[in-house]
């Protein structure tokens, strides 16, 4: 979801202080752990990313949260990610928010540690008042290794990717069914597509203490963001020995 920020042109983009926007009503949540990994404890610092379009008819708000403190080279390649996704989400939802219809677009990001990582988890809202199927709940995530700082995506994680991404497909076919007795409008096996064993299908997610926490966007499994843990049991063989030590 990075977007460079110089391609956001036409689009009034400014810092500011926002309070009592978020959370939206009804979005999953996950509590935040002590700003502690590998050792190091940081200080979380809000930042914001907020603005109106062009011809008014929309605003947008993204708070997220950064680190300071620690070695500075992992501080800065954190944040630096984490300003791209801030920015690529003010790209996506607002550059191609509807010309029509008023819109917003809200979303916050939280930090998570866990002892060799750090995430951020954004949930947040986009809504067309005047067009149908609205609002759209919206998800977003990031991982980092709190070794080294860098991102953690599934090329690195697996030993072999495909392998991994067909072990989580299969495990979120199993899984999804259990976790939501009522289906989907038309069935499960209407989204047979949303577990196929490709990348887009998995871009959400962050390491939590029982596993990997899958989030898959409104519109993959129905008109709800969803939500299911594949154990690290299920996966440890196909994770890489450098990030072994995450899976305990």
């Amino acid at each position: 979801m990075i977007r460079p920020a110089a391609l956001l042109t036409g689009l009034v983009l400014v810092a500011a202080t926002v309070s009592g926007t978020l959370p939206v009503p009804g979005l999953l949540t996950t509590a935040a752990a002590d700003p502690v990994s590998n050792g190091v404890t940081y200080t979380v610092v809000p930042d914001v990313r907020a603005g109106v379009a062009p011809n008014g008819l929309g605003d947008w708000v993204v708070e997220y949260e950064k680190l300071a403190g620690g070695d500075p080279a992992i501080t800065d390649a954190i944040n630096r990610i984490l300003d791209d996704e801030a920015n690529g989400q003010v790209w996506l939802y607002a550059a191609t928010a509807s010309k029509t219809s008023p819109w917003t677009f809200r979303t916050r990001g939280r930090l998570q540690f866990r002892p060799l990582t750090i995430a951020e988890l954004w949930q947040g809202q986009y809504n067309a008042t005047e067009l149908p199927n609205m609002p759209v709940d919206t998800v977003a995530t990031r991982v980092f290794g709190a070794r080294s700082g860098a991102q953690i995506v599934w090329k690195n994680l697996f030993v072999d990717e495909q392998a991994g991404l067909k072990r989580l497909g299969e495990l979120t076919k199993q899984t999804l069914p259990q976790a939501y007795p009522t289906p989907p409008l038309g069935g499960w096996g209407e989204y047979y597509t949303g577990w196929a064993p490709v990348e887009r299908n998995f871009r959400f997610w962050i390491p939590v203490d029982g596993g990997i926490q899958l989030f898959f966007p409104e519109g993959q499994f129905g008109r709800e963001v969803r939500t299911i843990t594949i154990p690290w049991s299920a996966l440890r063989d196909l994770v890489a020995p450098d990030f072994q030590p995450i899976t305990s």
